[in-house]
């Protein structure tokens, strides 16, 4: 395996080249455990943010942060990135790799995921509380993947959304529903035969 940070010659495999530039150009991802019917969890996450880096796509989760159920070190995932129309452009079999905090590649890679996470504060601040509480996991390419050219499944692999807390409440916010009545208020005027305010808001 290639030391991490040392830049890798580009492949001339069009298959390597297909999942580099398609990785590359998205910014989150949709990981579902292998097999499907394992039970380990649903077919399909919501989207997951990620960095790829050295032929890699590499996540954070744990505490707090973004849920992979039945991604797991150890085991297999599949990867699928969308085009920036909205499509599947590839789909790929990763081998899931939990890294080692005192390992040159987390040292490589946890200050590229802290730079992109949102709202995470400052990088520098926030990286010495990810070890221990944290995990990185490292989805490598087995040579599996499907693209728009080789084919890809037909049928749109919806998935239910996974459980959460959040609630949305069953009234508007006052400030909307306000400036509602108030233009309600103010076509009734306009239609109104004497052009005085008519009937109740």
């Amino acid at each position: 395996m290639a030391v991490p940070g040392d830049r890798a010659e580009e492949s001339t495999d069009p298959a390597t080249a297909a999942l580099e530039a398609a990785m590359k150009g998205v910014g989150v991802v949709w990981l579902g455990a292998q097999p499907a019917d394992s039970g380990l969890g649903p077919a399909t996450t919501g989207p997951v943010w990620h960095v790829w880096s050295e032929g890699a796509c590499y996540v954070l989760t744990g505490p707090g942060e973004q849920p992979l159920p039945g991604i797991v070190p150890g085991g297999r995932c599949q990867v699928t990135a969308r085009n920036v129309a909205g499509g599947r452009a590839i789909a790929w079999t990763a081998a899931v790799e939990a890294l080692d905090p005192v390992a040159p590649e987390w040292a490589s890679v946890a200050p590229k995921l802290a730079a992109k996470r949102l709202n995470g504060g400052d990088p520098l601040a926030v990286l010495p509380t990810w070890p221990g509480r944290l995990t990185i996991l490292a989805l490598r390419p087995t040579g599996d993947q499907a693209t728009s050219q080789t084919g890809l499944p037909d049928d749109s692999q919806a998935a239910a959304p996974m459980a959460s807390p959040a609630t949305t409440p069953y009234r508007m916010p006052s400030d909307i529903t306000r400036g509602w009545r108030q233009r309600r208020a103010t076509r009734k005027v306009k239609s109104s035969p004497t052009g005085r305010r008519s009937g109740r808001l």
